[in-house]
């Protein structure tokens, strides 16, 4: 996990657990990403479970067209980077949480 977040390795080791504690909530696993746009592209199941909403409304109500299950079978080869990136913007916020959240002076 260390690779994907760079971003609190100046941070306490209180700060660090709290950042690899709330990461572990948040993040989303590449594999299930690939599957999903792969057997799920159809009804935007991809875009739902990387938060976009409105992008996974507009396949299903467009399921009918069979334009998704095309978009959905491209998809799938993109969706390991748009994975990454989503957590690499996660793990950006928690940062930033994190750092203001636990001051480092707290006696450990």
């Amino acid at each position: 996990m260390a690779s994907y977040y760079p971003y609190v390795f100046n941070g306490t080791p209180q700060q660090q657990a709290a950042f690899y504690q709330q990461m572990a909530m948040l993040q989303k696993d590449e594999l299930v990403g690939f599957l999903l746009a792969l057997l799920l592209g159809t009804f935007g199941a991809h875009r739902f479970y990387l938060g976009e909403t409105g992008w996974g409304i507009a396949y299903v109500i467009f399921s009918w067209t069979g334009i998704p299950t095309l978009l959905g079978f491209i998809e799938c080869f993109f969706m390991p980077g748009r994975v990454r990136d989503y957590n690499a913007v996660r793990a950006a916020q928690v940062a930033a949480w994190v750092g203001r959240a636990v001051p480092a002076n707290i006696p450990g």
